[in-house]
């Protein structure tokens, strides 16, 4: 990745009569970066997408790519190549005709097979110019997919959803598999995904957007420990909301007390506005530490009632009813041959470490 921007969106706008799918984007992408937008379903992130492809236009701002404005420039002569949700792989052709498509009558035949071998080489399809589209799996069709839009030498690879149609086993495979295909051409990835796990993976950055704006545009290691408010932190992860109040601030340091745990030392979260008295924290299930007994090693501790336990194999996770909170606070714990074992209804202890919660600004109630 470099310095450089390749893609610039600058105040775009895309409405339809009276609504607004996206407003207020302005973002610059990287040369080389994997950035994800991330979101749920119709908060206007495929939009986005396909205002930087040439499918839409925007109604108000502009999309450079490669410092140049695209305004009026149709998809097709635009340094971008698409993945589709659907891969649409022809039925009716085989593997090397399918990639071959888009530069039939484009260049000699000679260049279009060497091309066509090149990038089947590149997502491990070599070889397999003859086969059938039928007789593809989906992990198969997938890749498919990518070579036709990486046989085309884009600049900036699009993506839309490109994962969702495979199984979870494959799709995690597939995860690792177009992280390194991208760092190895080195060309700018931009995907579009509403699975914050699939989007954590893959990407430099993220942005994630809600209502058609963007939220938050950040490092996934950033988003997870810094959301900048209470609907991000509840988006990217799993996240115990509490209420505080703020009892003092000195520097970076805020003294709060919290609904449970009472009075601790926080860190301030530079990504939110300042925190009025009533606020909110956050803590990650893994933060916390469930015992039997009470820990002595934690500065901030609780007790309360096993209400809930569901096993996902690589985890436990508890739900503890405590005294204070409307919800149960919800822990994770890493399934070490259950040297961890709660049942419901057992009374046990929660510690926690300042350091571990999260501030999340003023409180939205």
């Amino acid at each position: 990745m470099t310095d450089r921007n390749i893609i610039e969106l600058r105040g775009v706008e895309k409405r339809y009569g009276t609504f607004v799918a996206a407003a207020g984007i302005n973002l610059d992408l990287k040369e080389g970066e994997f950035f994800s937008l991330l979101g749920p379903s119709g908060c206007g992130k495929t939009t986005v997408l396909r205002m930087i492809a040439g499918f839409q236009e925007p109604t108000k701002g502009s999309v450079l790519i490669d410092g140049q404005d695209m305004e009026g420039v149709p998809a097709n002569n635009r340094p971008t190549n698409m993945v589709f949700q659907s891969y649409a792989i022809f039925p009716h052709l085989n593997v090397g005709n399918n990639v071959a498509y888009g530069l039939r009558g484009k260049a000699p035949k000679a260049e279009i097979d060497q091309r066509v071998a090149e990038a089947l080489e590149m997502v491990e399809l070599g070889g397999l110019q003859d086969r059938g589209a039928g007789e593809l799996s989906g992990g198969q069709r997938q890749r498919v997919a990518l070579a036709r839009a990486l046989i085309m030498r884009p600049k900036v690879l699009l993506l839309d959803e490109p994962l969702s149609a495979l199984d979870k086993k494959l799709r995690e495979q597939m995860q690792f598999e177009m992280r390194n295909l991208q760092q190895s051409l080195g060309i700018t990835f931009v995907m579009v995904t509403h699975d914050q796990y699939e989007a954590m993976t893959m990407s430099d950055r993220i942005g994630v957007m809600f209502n058609g704006r963007l939220k938050q545009v950040d490092t996934p290691t950033t988003l997870y420990a810094r959301p900048c408010d209470q609907q991000v932190a509840s988006f990217i992860g799993e996240m115990n909301i509490l209420p505080a109040q703020l009892l003092d601030e000195t520097g970076d340091t805020l003294s709060i007390n919290a609904a449970a745990f009472g009075r601790m030392e926080i860190e301030r979260n530079p990504n939110v506005a300042t925190s009025d008295r009533n606020m909110n924290i956050g803590i990650r299930p893994e933060q916390l530490e469930i015992a039997a007994e009470k820990p002595e090693d934690y500065p901030s501790t609780v007790q309360g009632t096993v209400s809930n336990v569901a096993f996902y194999g690589e985890n436990i996770h508890y739900h503890i009813q405590v005294a204070g909170t409307e919800t149960p606070i919800s822990v994770s714990v890493p399934n070490y041959f259950h040297t961890v074992d709660f049942n419901r209804g057992d009374a046990v202890w929660l510690g926690l470490q300042g350091a571990s919660v999260i501030d999340l600004g003023q409180s939205t109630e």
